[in-house]
C-alpha cells in the first residue's frame, strides 16, 4: 500500500494521464457471439423495475455494480494491483496543468445501441442531472463544461482531488437524448441561480426520479427491455454498436433472480455459472464437492449495526459505546460468514486494512478497540443513569428500558446471521431487543427513511480512499446524503467534540481534497478519532467474497495469483473487465 500511495502521489503531482493502454489481457474478437453467461442477482420485477438510470428501481438497483457496466459504461476500470485506470468509454483523461479542473475524453468510436455517437453532450447531461440529485462528485467539483465534441472539463471547487478523479471515471454515462427534457429543465434551474434548498430544486429532483423511459439506450455491449425481465431470470441481449461488441464472447447475459437461498441450488445444478452472493461455509463445501471452483476476492465492506439516533436511548453516546463492548465481534464474524469474515479491530470507520496506510501512528495508538468487556459496558451504562431492573433489563430512572426492534434483510444470510447474533449478545447483557426480518428492498428503504430503531447495512466501501470509506454509512445513510424527506440514521454531523465545534460532513469530504497525501492522512486521523469516540454505528466485521465459478460453463477465469483478483467486488469486479475484453468465454 505504501507503494500504492507513492504512485498515486507521483501521478497526481505530475498530472499524468493514466490508463491510456489496457493491459494485454484480451482475446480474439468475434462478430456474432452465441454463448450465455449466467449470473444471479435479486432484481425487482416490473412495475417496480424500470429503466430510469437515476432512480431507485432502475439500473443501479437491478443490475448492481457488477452487471451495470455491461449496459452503461463508465469512463474507466480501475486495476488495484497496478494502481491504474484502464479505458472503457473514455479514451483519455487527466488533471489540468494548473490543477483547476479534471478532463475526460470519450472514445470517438463509442456509439449507443441506436447507432448514435456517444459525445461530450451525454457526459455533461449526465452530470447536469447528477447535480440536481446531489451526487458526491459535487462535494469536489462545481462546473462541468463541454470543451469539444468529446472532451469535458470538471472544475474543482477548491483543490484537485484524487477522490474526485475516481468518482468521475467510475460514473456511468447515460444517453442524454433519453433525458433531454429533464436535462434542459435542470440546466435552466442551475442557470437561474437556484440552490438545493429551493422548492423548485426538490420538485425537479422528484420529477427526475419519477421519470420512466420507454426504452434503454446502451453504450455497453448488452441492452434489455422490461419484456426481458421475468420471474425466474432477466436477459441482457448483445447489441452490435458498443466499443466492446466485437470482444465479448456471450450473446446473452442471463441474470437469475434471488438471494442466497434461491441461488444455491441454481449454482449446484449448473444454471448459474458465477454468483457474488454470500454463501455459508457448508454451502461453499458443497460447491467444492460438486467440482465448482471458489474464487476469493475482497468485498470492500462489512455489516454494521445502525442506530436510529432519534430513538432513545441510542442517542446517548455511552449506550452506543456499551453496545460495541458487549458484542463479541470474533463470534459475530464467524457466524456472519465463517472464514469469509474478520472481526473489526480498530473501530475507526476505515477498513482495518486501510488503517496503517491512512492513519498516523499516534492516532492508531489512541483508538479505542472496544474489546469485548461487559464490566466496562456496565460502568458506561451506570454513568449514563441506567441500572438493571427486577427483570435484569437495563432501565433509566423513570423505568424506561433499553428496548428496540432490530430490522434486518431476511434474504441476506450474512447480514441476517450477524443481526441475530448481535441481538442475542445484547440481550444477554440485559438489553431488550427483538428481531424482525423484512425483504431486503424494504429494509434498505426503511433505513433511508429513518423507519427503524436498530438495523444493519454495510460500512466502508470498495474504494482505496478514506473519504469514500467514511462516506458509508455516515453520509450515504444519513440526512446529509439522502433525498429530501429522508433522514436515515439521523446522526447529527455538526456538534461539539472535545471543546471544539466540528462539521463531520465537511471533514469527511476534506479527507479527499487536494493531492497532498499527508494532509489527507491528518484529516482522516481526526475523523477516525471522532467516529471511534462517538460510535455512531458499530462496524461488526469485514467481509471476504467467496464466489462460485463453474469452469465447466465459462472458461478464462483468472488464476488464483492473477493480480486482477486484488480488485474488490462491486464496480471493480474482475468479471466486468474480463467479460468485456473477451477473457471470459464459453467453456468447450
Amino acid at each position: 500500500m505504501k507503494r500504492y500511495l507513492h504512485l498515486l502521489l507521483v501521478a497526481a503531482l505530475a498530472f499524468a494521464v493514466l490508463g491510456m493502454m489496457a493491459p494485454a489481457r484480451t482475446t480474439t474478437a468475434q462478430e456474432a457471439p452465441s454463448g450465455v453467461f449466467s449470473g444471479a442477482f435479486d432484481y425487482l420485477l416490473p412495475p417496480e423495475h424500470h429503466l430510469n438510470s437515476f432512480a431507485r428501481g432502475g439500473l443501479g438497483t437491478n443490475l448492481s455494480s457488477t452487471y451495470r457496466s455491461f449496459v452503461e459504461l463508465p469512463h474507466a476500470f480501475y486495476m488495484w494491483a497496478s494502481n491504474e485506470y484502464v479505458p472503457l468509454l473514455g479514451e483519455s483523461w487527466g488533471f489540468a496543468d494548473d490543477g483547476s479542473y479534471y478532463w475526460t475524453k470519450v472514445n470517438p468510436d463509442a456509439k449507443w445501441s441506436d447507432g448514435s455517437p456517444v459525445t461530450a453532450d451525454d457526459v455533461v447531461g449526465t452530470y447536469t442531472i447528477g447535480r440536481i440529485l446531489g451526487w458526491s462528485q459535487f462535494k469536489y467539483i462545481d462546473k462541468v463544461e463541454k470543451e469539444d465534441d468529446y472532451t469535458v472539463r470538471y472544475y474543482f471547487i477548491d483543490q484537485p482531488s484524487l477522490v474526485a478523479e475516481r468518482l468521475i471515471l467510475k460514473e456511468y454515462i447515460v444517453n442524454a437524448a433519453n433525458y433531454a427534457d429533464l436535462i434542459a429543465k435542470a440546466q435552466e434551474l442551475i442557470d437561474s441561480g437556484a440552490t438545493p434548498d429551493d422548492d423548485a430544486w426538490s420538485a425537479l429532483a422528484d420529477e427526475i426520479r419519477e421519470y420512466r423511459p420507454e426504452q434503454l439506450i446502451a453504450s455497453g455491449p448488452y441492452v434489455y427491455s422490461l419484456d426481458d425481465v421475468g420471474d425466474a431470470y432477466m436477459t441482457l441481449h448483445w447489441q452490435p454498436n458498443s466499443l466492446f461488441s466485437d470482444s465479448v464472447n456471450f450473446g446473452e447475459i442471463r441474470i437469475w433472480k434471488g438471494e442466497t437461498e434461491a441461488t444455491t441450488p441454481l449454482v449446484l445444478s449448473g444454471e448459474v455459472a458465477h454468483a457474488t452472493h454470500v454463501f455459508p461455509p457448508a454451502t461453499q463445501e458443497a460447491f467444492q464437492d460438486a467440482g465448482i471452483r471458489l474464487i476469493t476476492i475482497p468485498r470492500g465492506y462489512g455489516p454494521a449495526l445502525l442506530f436510529q439516533h432519534d430513538h432513545y436511548p441510542w442517542n446517548i453516546k455511552e449506550v452506543r459505546q456499551a453496545t460495541a463492548l458487549v458484542i463479541d465481534r470474533a463470534e459475530n464474524a464467524f457466524l456472519t460468514n465463517g472464514m469469509g469474515a474478520t472481526p473489526t479491530v480498530y473501530m475507526s470507520g476505515l477498513a482495518d486494512i486501510s488503517v496503517p496506510t491512512w492513519l498516523p501512528q499516534d492516532v492508531i495508538d489512541q483508538l479505542d478497540r472496544y474489546e469485548f468487556n461487559t464490566e466496562r459496558a456496565e460502568e458506561l451504562m451506570r454513568s449514563a443513569g441506567f441500572e438493571r431492573n427486577d427483570d435484569g433489563i437495563w432501565a433509566d430512572a423513570d423505568g424506561n428500558t433499553v428496548s428496540a426492534e432490530y430490522k434486518f434483510p431476511a434474504e441476506f444470510n450474512d447480514f441476517a446471521a450477524a443481526s441475530l447474533n448481535a441481538a442475542d449478545q445484547m440481550n444477554e447483557f440485559g438489553f431488550d431487543i427483538t428481531t424482525r426480518g423484512v425483504p431486503w428492498q424494504q429494509c434498505a428503504e426503511d433505513i433511508r427513511n429513518g423507519d427503524f430503531e436498530l438495523s444493519i447495512w454495510s460500512w466502508a466501501s470498495g474504494s482505496p480512499f478514506p473519504a469514500r470509506q467514511f462516506w458509508n454509512p455516515l453520509q450515504r445513510h444519513n440526512y446529509v446524503g439522502l433525498a429530501e424527506g429522508q433522514k436515515g440514521i439521523n446522526f447529527p454531523m455538526q456538534f461539539e467534540w472535545n471543546g471544539e465545534e466540528v462539521d463531520l460532513d465537511a471533514m469527511i469530504t476534506a479527507t479527499g481534497a487536494g493531492l497532498d497525501i499527508e494532509a489527507q492522512k491528518e484529516m482522516a486521523g481526526k475523523v477516525a478519532l471522532i467516529i471511534n469516540d462517538m460510535m455512531p454505528f458499530v462496524p461488526l466485521n469485514y467481509l471476504v467474497s467467496v464466489e462460485p465459478f463453474n469452469e465447466k460453463l465459462v472458461a478464462g477465469a483468472p488464476a488464483d495469483d492473477d493480480p486482477i483478483l486484488k480488485n474488490p467486488s462491486g464496480s471493480d469486479h474482475f468479471i466486468i473487465y474480463d467479460l468485456l475484453t473477451g477473457v471470459l468465454r464459453p467453456a468447450e
